[in-house]
């Protein structure tokens, strides 16, 4: 059971101060931070990683000495070169001092973005011990709960809606998705602009491979005459075509080299739309510039071929 939002579903903060800070006046000049209350097994269940320290435990009750986790974030804002285990925080307002058991690894909270609340310290409690006044009536509350299944989540379902009856039939389980369905609804926004972008960069790169097709076509076509002309004078066709091969290949380097130094000055915009692959990701912009070269060579290939074909004698007679 968590009694806070699910990563992606939204944010719960809180405010706090350290042990050994005087209390700020305001809730405006203290630290804050994503605070989730959970059960034991809320980082087995997400397969958050356990850095340092232990994690909430079935010791942690109402009767204990309150206990917090905080992630690798918050551990390196706040004490940064020490060690964290064993420190004290001040929640803001349950006026109760919490000890700092364990470090976990960040969770992407709010979105998946670069940059999307990313660097908002996160900390965890267990639900048993928040103070009576800030946990709900139990008749008027609505519980939230994750569970990690083997196969089929939806097929799990079915057994877990018979559990609940023959426990209660009077509770009701609603509003259950998939991680992989919170994921992807995450995301919509994103992946919309995304392939919107998408579908005008394939539109570009072919507007540019029929440009440099288009152009180094005519610039080698100009050449017939002097391609017969060097095969008349005795030079070798295979020469000939590595000469115009080489030639079309540096005039399509210095361009895409020129490109791909604008767009990497200009990657920088759709950093925050990104997510699994880097701005400058090195695969893109090699695949790209691979392309473009092809398409020049293919380009050049063609009338230098069409070229070496022409009757030496005309060429001669030509000039």
């Amino acid at each position: 059971m968590v009694d806070a939002p699910l990563p992606m579903q939204g944010e719960d903060s809180v405010s706090f101060w350290l042990e050994g800070e005087p209390k700020p006046p305001s809730e405006n000049d203290m630290h804050w931070a994503f605070d989730l209350g959970v059960q034991p097994n809320y980082l087995k269940v997400l397969q958050i990683p356990l850095k340092q320290g232990r994690f909430i435990s079935e010791e942690d009750t109402m009767h204990s000495p309150a206990v917090v986790v905080i992630d690798e974030v918050l551990a390196r804002k706040y004490f940064p070169n020490e060690n964290p285990i064993g420190k004290r925080l001040n929640i803001s307002p349950m006026g109760v001092q919490w000890e700092i058991v364990g470090v976990v690894g960040h969770v992407k909270q709010v979105g998946l973005a670069e940059g999307a609340g990313d660097n908002r310290p996160q900390l965890y409690y267990a639900t048993m011990q928040v103070p009576d006044k800030f946990a709900f009536p139990v008749p008027m509350s609505a519980e939230l709960f994750v569970v990690r299944t083997k196969g089929d989540p939806l097929a799990t379902l079915r057994t877990i809606r018979a559990m609940f009856e023959k426990t209660n039939s009077q509770q009701t389980i609603y509003g259950v998705q998939t991680l992989e369905s919170i994921v992807f609804n995450s995301v919509a926004s994103q992946r919309f602009t995304m392939i919107l972008l998408g579908a005008f960069a394939v539109l570009a790169v072919l507007l540019a491979s029929i440009g440099i097709y288009g152009v180094i076509s005519y610039v080698v076509g100009l050449r017939t005459h002097e391609i017969g002309l060097r095969i008349a004078l005795g030079a070798n066709r295979s020469d000939v075509l590595r000469l115009v091969l080489g030639e079309s290949a540096a005039m399509a380097i210095v361009g895409v080299t020129l490109g791909i130094g604008a767009a990497f000055g200009l990657t920088r915009l759709l950093a925050k739309m990104l997510y699994g692959v880097s701005a400058h990701d090195p695969f893109t912009f090699a695949g790209v510039a691979i392309l473009l070269t092809a398409v020049a060579l293919a380009a050049s290939y063609t009338p230098a071929r069409r070229a070496m074909r022409v009757d030496p004698v005309f060429a001669l007679r030509h000039e």
